[in-house]
């Protein structure tokens, strides 16, 4: 039971890093890791648009199914939960980890505003 609730609480916290921060911006950006972020095109478009986030940018100027499956919330904790399965070798743990880490990451996404 402990398992499947840290398992959860890791695609959470996975979730809330990727889409409440810049965190995969940011360390692109220190470690000069432009071929797989573009983060130069990045910041010279968030220069003209404020409002503009990482995963906007991604959705409107590199638009592809693999850009639309890591900028979905629900598609990220399903591949994440996956991931889950081949650690605990239990395809069980797929769900419970997806739904609760998905519960976990829309509890802290309401309480960070």
């Amino acid at each position: 039971m402990m398992a499947i609730l840290l398992a959860s609480s890791v695609v959470a916290m996975f979730l809330i890093i990727w889409f409440r921060s810049e965190a995969y911006v940011e360390y692109c950006r220190l470690f000069k890791l432009n071929f797989i972020s573009h983060y130069k095109d990045y910041y010279a478009k968030r220069a003209n648009d404020v409002s503009l986030t990482y995963h906007g940018y991604l959705r409107q100027y590199h638009d592809s199914f693999r850009i639309r499956l890591i900028t979905c919330p629900v598609c990220m904790a399903a591949w994440l939960a996956m991931g889950n399965a081949l650690l605990f070798w239990s395809l069980p743990v797929v769900p419970v980890t997806f739904v609760g880490g998905l519960i976990l990451f829309g509890i802290v996404h309401k309480l960070l505003g």
